[in-house]
Order: structure tokens, then C-alpha cells, then sequence
């Protein structure tokens, strides 16, 4: 089963995508209780498992093109995010 999951690979805009939004939950729930529970909300969000996660950012670490892209990616999801939030606080 190991063998398997080393095997899967997910996207590289979805691995950008999870990455932001764990990166997002660790701010939000740092000193929380609550941190690991919204961790795995993230990888059931996107219906992946945190191994498969793991391997796949290694793997792309070690592709120059991949992580370069996975980087633009990031940032790019990051900032609609913070778009998205300006927009929701103006309606405020």
C-alpha cells in the first residue's frame, strides 16, 4: 500500500492550491487546538492524503520547472485570495 501512494502524484496547480491553504490554516491556527482538524480539512478539501501531498512536493523540489511553476502558481492563488478578502471586507 505504501508502494501505491508513493506512486500518485497530484497537479502542480493543485499542489499549489493545498500548499497555500495549509500554509493559510497554520497562520490562522498556530496556537490552536484546532490546527491538525483544519490540516485535514484541507487534504479532504482537495480529496488527497497528506502522504500523497508530501511526495508529490518532494518530487517537484527536485524539478527545477515544476517548482518554478508550482511558485508562480502559489503566489497567484495567494493573491486572489487576498483580493477575494479586500473585496469581502469593503461589502462590510
Amino acid at each position: 500500500m505504501l508502494s501505491c501512494s508513493n506512486n500518485q502524484e497530484i497537479e502542480v496547480e493543485q499542489l499549489a492550491r493545498v500548499y497555500v491553504d495549509l500554509q493559510v490554516t497554520a497562520d490562522i491556527y498556530s496556537n490552536s487546538d484546532s490546527l491538525e482538524i483544519k490540516r485535514l480539512e484541507v487534504f479532504e478539501k482537495y480529496s488527497i492524503s497528506e502522504e500523497v501531498y508530501d511526495s508529490t512536493f518532494i518530487k517537484f523540489s527536485y524539478d527545477k520547472e515544476k517548482w518554478e511553476r508550482f511558485f508562480k502558481l502559489a503566489n497567484t492563488y495567494l493573491d486572489t485570495l487576498k483580493s477575494d478578502l479586500k473585496k469581502t471586507e469593503k461589502k462590510e
